[in-house]
């Protein structure tokens, strides 16, 4: 499991997990997507509220839509109470290996729909995203699509798990 462990991230010292207010992890509500690798970002979600929120203070309000991956800007807007640079997206990516992850401020969406909706709904792109990495070993170069939809392995979930555990390891401040 400890293969999965690739921790991928950038602009780290400007990120302060304190600052973050609202958290929201996108993918698509209902049974029959709970388990699929584009629920990633709801499962490091999970996983961030199950961690108790130590670090996050005071803290932040956890938000796993009920709207589908491709119609979630609305209800992020609905949600956001303060500045965009204060909201932390948590999403599936395909082009990072599973179990990594990547920390972005201000970038485009790279074709995720779920994130071009947020964007398009909060009119900027300037607030946070992390980016989980869902692309397993063995489907290195299969299309988006013929997986992203399919149920992850309990390894995968693991996995995607263990990358929000170590985002969240990496950025909380000890008390001093």
């Amino acid at each position: 499991m400890r293969e999965y462990a690739i921790m991928l991230h950038t602009m780290t010292s400007e990120f302060k997990l304190e600052s973050i207010k609202l958290v929201v992890g996108l993918g698509n509500p209902g049974r029959r997507y709970a388990r699929t690798y584009h629920n990633a970002g709801r499962l490091a979600v999970r996983t961030f509220s199950d961690a108790s929120a130590i670090g996050f203070a005071p803290g932040p309000h956890f938000l796993n839509p009920e709207a589908f991956m491709n119609e979630s800007g609305p209800a992020v807007k609905r949600a956001l109470r303060t500045k965009p640079k204060t909201l932390l997206v948590v999403h599936d990516d395909t082009d990072l290996p599973l179990g990594s992850y990547r920390l972005a401020f201000g970038r485009g969406a790279a074709g995720h729909h779920g994130v071009e909706s947020v964007i398009r709904a909060l009119g900027t792109k300037e607030f946070w995203r992390l980016r989980i990495g869902i692309r397993p070993p063995s489907l290195k170069n299969a299309k988006a699509d013929a997986f992203v939809l399919r149920p992850m392995s309990k390894t995968a979930e693991a996995a995607v798990r263990n990358a929000a555990e170590s985002f969240l390891a990496t950025h909380l401040r000890t008390p001093e």
